[in-house]
């Protein structure tokens, strides 16, 4: 139990130090990509912030939400998801 808990969090942790190195790569190797990836962050961002949400709620997705902190997790997910493949040949299920 407490070895898959402990398996668990070292993967989470990993896959946030992994999103932030893709996020640098991609930054420092393809700066207009980047450029491109806030965009299409920015937009996500208009079209969540517009659901017509009760503004009471809706003004706190608006400031706590930022295109940078999208992007960021765009890339946590794909390292993540790089990872579950890395380990899926040694997977004992």
């Amino acid at each position: 139990m407490f070895l898959r808990l402990l398996l668990g969090t070292s993967t989470i942790f990993l896959s946030l130090i992994l999103g932030a190195f893709a996020l640098a790569i991609v930054g420092y190797n393809w700066p207009d990509t980047l450029s491109t990836m806030l965009a299409w962050a920015r937009d996500l961002k208009g079209v969540i912030t517009s659901t017509g949400l009760d503004p009471k709620y809706n003004i706190w997705v608006e400031l706590l939400l930022e295109e940078r902190q999208l992007l960021f997790m765009f890339f946590t997910i794909a390292a993540r998801i790089f990872l579950a493949l890395l380990a899926a040949p040694f997977s004992s299920r």
